[in-house]
């Protein structure tokens, strides 16, 4: 659910190769702002859908963690990565009835910290293990 009915120039500003955190900063700001005086859909965000403000938290997220990732790339010893838990059913949840168990979610994260480093790329964005899209529809 990160961004993936937003327009596809606002896309590729949270995943432009040369954005900068300042820029990202600008984009969250713009974000807000735009909350403020409705008007998402001027500056390419669907304004109707549910867990937007989720979905542009783990799109500056997912954003962060790629100039994170290029910031320490001459660093072998860290990764930097992105993992989702995925739709877990937790109080927060409601403990819905499509959501998976927590403890799934759980076991994704687990994963990423004891698997060999090799299996990953740096800046790169999980779910149970495999990479995935950074503008990606939900699943569920």
């Amino acid at each position: 659910i990160v961004l993936y009915k937003a327009s596809q120039a606002l896309q590729e500003r949270y995943t432009s190769s040369t954005l900068t955190k300042y820029q990202l900063d600008q984009l969250v700001e713009e974000f807000i702002s735009a909350i403020e005086t409705n008007t998402l859909e001027q500056l390419g965000y669907d304004a109707e859908p549910s867990f937007l403000m989720y979905g542009v938290s783990k799109a500056a997220l997912n954003a962060l963690t790629q100039l994170e990732a290029y910031e320490w790339s001459n660093n072998n010893s860290l990764l930097v990565v992105s993992v989702t838990p995925g739709f877990c059913a937790t109080d927060m949840t409601g403990h819905a009835p499509d959501a998976r168990p927590a403890e799934l979610g759980a076991n994704s994260i687990l994963y990423m910290v004891n698997a060999p480093r090799s299996e990953f790329k740096n800046g790169g964005f999980y779910a149970d293990g495999q990479q995935i899209p950074l503008i990606s529809a939900p699943t569920v």
